[in-house]
C-alpha cells in the first residue's frame, strides 16, 4: 500500500512539473517577437488572419521572399487561423501553436525517455522542453516553429524503422504512415522538407531489404495513406492554379524556381553550419540575447539580475558543444545505440551540407530546424554517461534553472517592444471588424523586391538570427 501511494504522488509531481513546463512556455509564448523588426511573424499571422476574416481558403502558406513566390498549400493557413474559430481573441493562434507543440514534444520526450531508461525522465523532460531553440524559436508564430512538429513524428517514426534503432515504441505501419503525414506537413511549411529525402529513401531500403511482398505492399499503402492525409490541403491549390508559377495573388505563388542552383560559395560555410546545426539540442544562447555583439552586452548591462545566469548557460552551452565534437570523433564503442544514433547526426549534418551547396542563399540558422529532433537525441545519449555522475547532474540542473531566469529577462525585454502586447488593440478591431488589413497587409498584396530581400538574407546580420 505505501508503494502504491509513493507511486501516485510522483506521478501527480510528474504531471505537476508538466504542467509547469506547458505553461511558463505559453506565457513566454506571448512575449515573443511579433512586430518590426522581423516582418515573417506578422505575414504568417496575417495568413490566417485573412483566411479567417474573408471566409477563403488560403491556398498558399509562407513567402519565398528570395524570388517572390509563396509555398503552396492550405495548411500554414488553417494552422494559424484554427483557434479563432473556437476563440476569437489575438491569442487564440499562440494557443493553438503551444498546444502542437507541447504534445509534438511530450511524443519526443516520451521516446527519447524509453531509449534513455538509466537517465531521469523528469531530466529528459525538462531538457527537451527548456532548451534555448526549444523556448526562443519554435514558440514564435512562424513557419519554422510548425515544422519542428511534423519534424517530430518523422524523426521518432524513422528511428523506429530502423533495425538498429528501433526499441518497439510504435508499431511499423504507423512509423511509415506518419513519415508520409510529416513530409507533406512540413512541404506546405518550408523548403527544408527535401532535407527528408535520404533519410525517406533508408527507411525504405530497410524495407526492401526483408524481401516481405506482403509487408512491403502494406507498409507502402501506410505511408501513402499518410501522404494524401496532409497532401489533400495541398490538392486545392494544384488543381486550381496548376504547376505554372502563375498566380491570381500576383506573385508566383506555386513556383520555387531559382531557389535551387549551385552555390560553391556556401562551401566555405562547414564550420558555421556545424555549429548552427549542433545549436539546436544544446543550450546556444548567444543569438537569442542579441544580433550582435553590442547588442548582447547592453542586454547584460539593461538585465543585470540575469547576467550570471546568462554568463553561466551560454559558458555551458560552449562546453557541450565541445563535448559533443569531441564524441563524434571518438565514440563510445561499447555503447551500440549511442554509435548508430551517432551515424543517423552524422548523415543529418552531411545532408544540411550537401544541400548548401545546391542554395541559392546561405542556410539561415533556423532554415533547419527539422533536425531538431536528430541532434537533441544524439546530444542525450553522448550526455548519458556523465548524468551518473553527481557533479554533472548538478551543473546540468543548474544550467536548466539558469536558463529560465534568461528566459524571464527576454520574455521581460520583448514585452513592450516587440510582444504582440504592443499594440494588441489593433488585433482585437481587425477581428471584430473582419478587416484583416487593420493589422497589415500580405507581402504580395504591398509588392516587394526579391533582390532586395536576397541582399539582406546573404548579410551576416541576419544570419545571426
Amino acid at each position: 500500500m505505501p508503494q502504491a501511494i509513493a507511486t501516485r504522488a510522483s506521478r501527480y509531481k510528474f504531471v505537476l512539473l508538466i504542467s509547469g513546463l506547458v505553461l511558463f512556455r505559453f506565457l513566454f509564448s506571448l512575449t515573443t517577437e511579433f512586430w518590426f523588426p522581423d516582418q515573417d511573424v506578422l505575414q504568417i499571422y496575417l495568413i490566417g488572419l485573412k483566411s479567417f476574416t474573408t471566409h477563403t481558403y488560403p491556398f498558399f502558406g509562407a513567402d519565398l521572399v528570395y524570388n517572390g513566390s509563396q509555398i503552396p498549400g492550405a495548411l500554414q493557413g488553417y494552422l494559424v487561423s484554427a483557434g479563432w474559430y473556437l476563440l476569437k481573441i489575438p491569442e487564440a493562434p499562440f494557443i493553438v501553436l503551444n498546444l502542437l507543440l507541447s504534445l509534438s514534444l511530450g511524443l519526443f520526450a516520451w521516446y527519447v525517455s524509453k531509449c534513455l531508461q538509466d537517465v531521469s525522465r523528469a531530466f529528459v523532460w525538462i531538457y527537451i522542453f527548456l532548451i534555448p531553440w526549444s523556448v526562443c524559436f519554435f514558440t514564435r508564430i512562424v513557419n519554422p516553429s510548425y515544422v519542428v512538429v511534423g519534424a517530430i513524428l518523422f524523426f521518432v517514426a524513422f528511428f523506429e524503422s530502423q533495425p538498429k534503432l528501433r526499441i518497439g515504441a510504435l508499431p511499423e505501419w504507423l512509423c511509415f504512415f506518419l513519415m508520409g503525414f510529416a513530409i507533406f506537413w512540413i512541404m506546405q511549411l518550408h523548403l527544408s522538407w527535401v532535407l527528408l529525402g535520404p533519410f525517406t529513401a533508408l527507411a525504405f531500403w530497410h524495407l526492401l531489404r526483408t524481401k516481405n511482398i506482403r509487408k512491403i505492399g502494406l507498409l507502402t499503402v501506410a505511408f501513402l495513406a499518410g501522404c494524401l492525409t496532409t497532401g489533400s490541403l495541398l490538392l486545392p491549390t494544384l488543381l486550381t492554379y496548376g504547376l505554372s508559377p502563375a498566380s491570381s495573388t500576383g506573385s508566383n505563388a506555386p513556383s520555387t524556381v531559382g531557389m535551387v542552383q549551385i552555390n560553391f560559395e556556401n562551401a566555405k560555410d562547414l564550420f558555421r553550419v556545424i555549429s548552427m546545426y549542433f545549436a539546436y539540442g544544446l543550450f546556444d544562447v548567444t543569438r537569442f540575447i542579441g544580433a550582435h555583439t553590442e547588442e548582447r552586452i547592453q542586454f547584460l548591462r539593461d538585465y543585470w539580475w540575469a547576467a550570471p545566469f546568462t554568463v553561466f548557460v551560454a559558458v555551458a552551452g560552449v562546453a557541450q558543444l565541445l563535448y559533443l565534437l569531441f564524441r563524434i570523433v571518438r565514440p563510445q564503442r561499447d555503447d551500440i545505440m549511442l554509435r548508430y544514433v551517432r551515424n543517423a547526426a552524422l548523415g543529418g549534418l552531411i545532408t544540411l551540407y550537401v544541400s548548401s551547396l545546391f542554395s541559392k542563399v546561405r542556410v539561415p540558422a533556423h532554415g533547419a530546424v527539422l533536425l531538431f529532433p536528430l541532434v537533441t537525441l544524439f546530444a542525450l545519449q553522448v550526455f548519458r554517461q556523465p548524468m551518473k555522475k553527481r557533479w554533472f547532474r548538478r551543473t546540468a540542473y543548474a544550467t536548466l534553472a539558469s536558463a529560465v531566469v534568461m528566459y524571464a529577462a527576454i520574455a521581460w525585454k520583448n514585452y513592450t517592444t516587440i510582444s504582440m502586447y504592443r499594440n494588441r488593440d489593433v488585433i482585437v478591431r481587425a477581428l471584430a471588424q473582419d478587416d484583416y488589413t487593420i493589422v497589415g497587409r500580405r507581402r504580395y498584396e504591398k509588392g516587394f523586391n526579391p533582390k532586395a530581400v536576397d541582399s539582406v538574407m546573404n548579410s551576416p546580420t541576419t544570419l545571426k538570427h
